[in-house]
């Protein structure tokens, strides 16, 4: 177990464990006001049924404190009651550990009261002294810096109560070595509570992510073989079915040269499903990309030209950059990529002669890269589901091009990446625009 006895949990795990905590103890401080409420009128009452109580020495203050300590907790309860129910919203850390932290001071002071004026006998001078720290340690969670002014102000409420007790010098002295002693383990008590319930707090969250993790991983899992039942399942299908109508003696060579770019194609698509797969598989197990300055108009010209070669003047491509260079933290490999699977999709559904545009510039020290066309547009209903890993968003395109729903999960995983974010926009029947929002370098 790790022990925070001068500081606290990591920043990110500590605000996660504050805000449990500070929970937990407007819980505790709960049934602590309504314990000493209670008591404390319980012991009020006694006098009722034994009158003989009222004619003991300091019976009237002994009563005050009660009464005190019952106008604290009620006080306490009240506002522990707008801050959890007044509003849905959890109370502001500070409010809450304040609120604790005042009722678990006058929770202190009064056992302080109760046992150096009203027993009035210095042979047991601590003994509600220490159980009153004992069950502040016990109940309540704090910062290092909150118990340590929880103790500062006790100290001083110790000297300024031994002062009224009107106690001979050596007397004061010996119970001041002891409240030193007493307060010094109450802080590493508490200290040592914190620290369990910190670590049990963090091991469970530790635990649930990890459940995330393999519920995810299990996911993934099931939606992989469902790809491959389906997605696979069909080629071969195809594959299997054209290679029996070979085999028969009657074909001519025209039909047997159509069946056998049929299995190619099938082939193909099989091939294309296994390589988005892998590829995807080999990526989730990269924490960190390798990046380098590059000149991003550079690579984009690359792009146009590669693409232009494949789409032979089917679709018109434009490039738009400004002429000076842009400059960005970038993988090439995997810029290709993602730059490959948006223009795919941009010419699967874009209609012959259509236009594609690309377009990049920088704005607020972020390029803005835009990859635009004049395609069927994106339904309203599952742009939601774009970016989703084997989504059910994926459609086939204009000439029957089949998708495996992974391309735009890999595109935003390979922008998340390069600490970039992607976007899009569309409108049916009048295309679509994918936003790519990247860090600039000088």
């Amino acid at each position: 177990m790790k022990f925070y006895f001068f500081n606290a949990p990591a920043p990110a795990s500590l605000e996660v464990f504050r805000q449990e905590y500070v929970s937990q103890n407007l819980k505790k401080l709960r049934l602590a006001a309504y314990l000493a409420m209670s008591v404390s009128c319980g012991i009020i009452m006694l006098p009722l049924v034994f009158p003989v109580l009222n004619q003991t020495r300091h019976a009237t203050f002994y009563r005050g404190l009660n009464i005190s300590l019952i106008f604290s907790s009620a006080l306490a309860l009240g506002f522990e009651h707008v801050l959890t129910k007044g509003t849905r919203k959890q109370p502001p850390y500070w409010v809450g550990q304040l609120l604790c932290l005042g009722f678990a001071f006058a929770f202190i002071c009064s056992c302080l009261g109760i046992t150096f004026i009203a027993q009035s006998n210095p042979k047991n001078t601590l003994t509600m002294y220490l159980l009153g720290l004992g069950t502040v340690a016990f109940l309540w969670d704090f910062d290092y810096l909150e118990t340590l002014v929880l103790v500062a102000l006790t100290s001083l409420a110790f000297t300024l109560v031994v002062q009224l007790s009107f106690l001979s010098p050596e007397q004061a002295l010996l119970n001041h070595c002891m409240s030193f002693v007493i307060l010094v383990c109450f802080y590493f008590l508490s200290r040592i509570m914190y620290s369990y319930r910190a670590n049990h707090f963090l091991q469970l969250k530790e635990i649930e992510e990890k459940n995330l993790e393999i519920q995810k991983m299990s996911q993934a899992k099931s939606e992989i073989l469902g790809v491959v039942a389906h997605d696979l399942r069909s080629p071969f299908n195809n594959i299997e079915m054209i290679t029996s109508l070979l085999q028969k003696k009657n074909l001519t060579p025209e039909q047997e040269q159509q069946y056998l770019g049929l299995i190619l194609t099938s082939c193909q698509t099989s091939r294309n499903t296994i390589n988005e797969l892998l590829y995807l598989a080999r990526e989730e197990q990269l924490e960190a990309i390798p990046l380098e300055r590059l000149d991003i108009c550079e690579l984009l010209q690359q792009v146009q030209q590669e693409w232009q070669s494949q789409l032979q003047g089917s679709k018109d491509l434009k490039l738009l950059h400004p002429p000076a260079p842009l400059y960005a933290q970038l993988n090439k490999d995997r810029f290709h990529r993602i730059m490959d699977n948006l223009l795919s999709n941009a010419v699967k559904f874009t209609p012959a002669n259509g236009k594609i545009l690309i377009r990049v510039r920088e704005e607020k020290k972020k390029l803005q890269l835009e990859v635009t066309d004049e395609g069927i547009g994106i339904p309203e209903r599952i742009r939601p589901l774009l970016f989703e890993r084997f989504s059910k968003a994926r459609r086939r395109g204009l000439q029957g091009e089949k998708s495996t729903g992974l391309g735009l999960s890999i595109c935003r995983q390979l922008v998340e990446q390069h600490g970039g974010s992607i976007d899009v926009e569309s409108e049916e029947r009048k295309g679509t625009t994918f936003h790519i929002t990247l860090p600039a370098v000088k």
